[in-house]
Protein backbone atom coordinates (compact mmCIF):
# COMPACT_ATOMS: atom_id res chain seq x y z
CA UNK A 1 0.00 0.00 0.00
CA UNK A 2 1.37 3.07 -0.76
CA UNK A 3 0.47 6.72 0.19
CA UNK A 4 -0.31 8.72 2.92
CA UNK A 5 -2.45 6.18 4.64
CA UNK A 6 0.16 3.43 4.91
CA UNK A 7 0.43 2.16 7.88
CA UNK A 8 2.64 1.93 11.02
CA UNK A 9 3.82 -1.00 12.23
CA UNK A 10 0.74 -1.14 14.64
CA UNK A 11 -1.42 -0.50 12.18
CA UNK A 12 -0.14 -3.25 10.32
CA UNK A 13 -0.43 -5.54 13.75
CA UNK A 14 -3.84 -4.56 14.33
CA UNK A 15 -5.12 -5.35 10.80
CA UNK A 16 -3.55 -8.63 10.69
CA UNK A 17 -5.00 -9.37 14.35
CA UNK A 18 -8.60 -8.44 13.36
CA UNK A 19 -8.23 -10.26 9.97
CA UNK A 20 -7.03 -13.23 12.57
CA UNK A 21 -10.03 -12.89 14.34
CA UNK A 22 -12.59 -13.06 11.91
CA UNK A 23 -11.02 -15.64 10.14
CA UNK A 24 -11.24 -18.08 13.70
CA UNK A 25 -15.39 -16.97 14.20
CA UNK A 26 -15.59 -18.64 11.08
CA UNK A 27 -16.91 -15.40 9.52
CA UNK A 28 -16.52 -13.86 5.86
CA UNK A 29 -15.92 -10.37 4.98
CA UNK A 30 -19.24 -10.20 3.22
CA UNK A 31 -20.95 -12.08 6.76
CA UNK A 32 -18.89 -9.61 9.11
CA UNK A 33 -19.70 -6.92 7.30
CA UNK A 34 -23.64 -7.23 7.15
CA UNK A 35 -22.89 -7.99 11.03
CA UNK A 36 -21.38 -5.36 11.98
CA UNK A 37 -23.52 -2.66 9.78
CA UNK A 38 -20.90 -2.06 7.12
CA UNK A 39 -19.79 -3.31 3.73
CA UNK A 40 -17.60 -5.80 2.65
CA UNK A 41 -15.49 -3.25 1.23
CA UNK A 42 -14.87 -1.74 4.33
CA UNK A 43 -13.93 -5.15 6.13
CA UNK A 44 -11.52 -5.08 3.69
CA UNK A 45 -10.09 -2.25 3.54
CA UNK A 46 -9.63 -2.44 7.57
CA UNK A 47 -7.83 -5.71 7.25
CA UNK A 48 -5.47 -4.06 4.55
CA UNK A 49 -4.15 -1.59 7.38
CA UNK A 50 -7.01 1.20 6.85
CA UNK A 51 -7.52 1.63 10.52
CA UNK A 52 -11.69 1.80 12.06
CA UNK A 53 -13.11 4.80 14.18
CA UNK A 54 -13.00 3.50 17.46
CA UNK A 55 -17.02 2.86 17.28
CA UNK A 56 -16.00 0.38 14.40
CA UNK A 57 -12.94 -1.25 16.75
CA UNK A 58 -15.56 -1.53 19.43
CA UNK A 59 -18.39 -3.47 17.35
CA UNK A 60 -15.69 -5.80 15.91
CA UNK A 61 -14.43 -6.87 18.95
CA UNK A 62 -17.44 -7.45 19.83
CA UNK A 63 -18.47 -9.19 17.28
CA UNK A 64 -15.42 -11.68 16.94
CA UNK A 65 -16.43 -12.49 20.85
CA UNK A 66 -12.50 -10.62 22.31
CA UNK A 67 -13.09 -10.56 26.27
CA UNK A 68 -13.50 -7.40 27.39
CA UNK A 69 -9.82 -7.29 29.56
CA UNK A 70 -8.37 -8.28 26.00
CA UNK A 71 -9.80 -5.59 24.51
CA UNK A 72 -7.67 -3.17 25.77
CA UNK A 73 -4.47 -4.31 24.14
CA UNK A 74 -6.41 -3.51 20.97
CA UNK A 75 -7.56 -0.46 21.82
CA UNK A 76 -4.03 0.34 22.79
CA UNK A 77 -2.55 -0.71 19.67
CA UNK A 78 -5.18 1.39 17.48
CA UNK A 79 -4.33 3.96 19.44
CA UNK A 80 -0.20 3.78 18.13
CA UNK A 81 -1.48 3.04 14.95
CA UNK A 82 -3.02 6.74 14.26
CA UNK A 83 0.57 8.05 14.99
CA UNK A 84 2.70 9.06 12.57
CA UNK A 85 5.21 6.88 10.35
CA UNK A 86 8.84 7.87 11.72
CA UNK A 87 9.87 8.70 8.28
CA UNK A 88 6.83 10.76 7.22
CA UNK A 89 6.82 12.64 10.48
CA UNK A 90 10.91 13.23 9.59
CA UNK A 91 10.13 14.61 6.11
CA UNK A 92 7.61 17.03 7.48
CA UNK A 93 10.18 18.42 10.04
CA UNK A 94 12.50 18.38 7.57
CA UNK A 95 11.08 20.44 5.08
CA UNK A 96 9.79 23.16 7.76
CA UNK A 97 13.31 24.22 7.88
CA UNK A 98 14.04 27.00 6.08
Amino acid sequence: MRGPWTPNAHGEELARRLRQLREETGLTQTQAGVRLGRSRYRVQRIEAGYLPWSDELSAMLALYQVPADEQLVFFEMWDKAWQPRRARALRVVEGARP
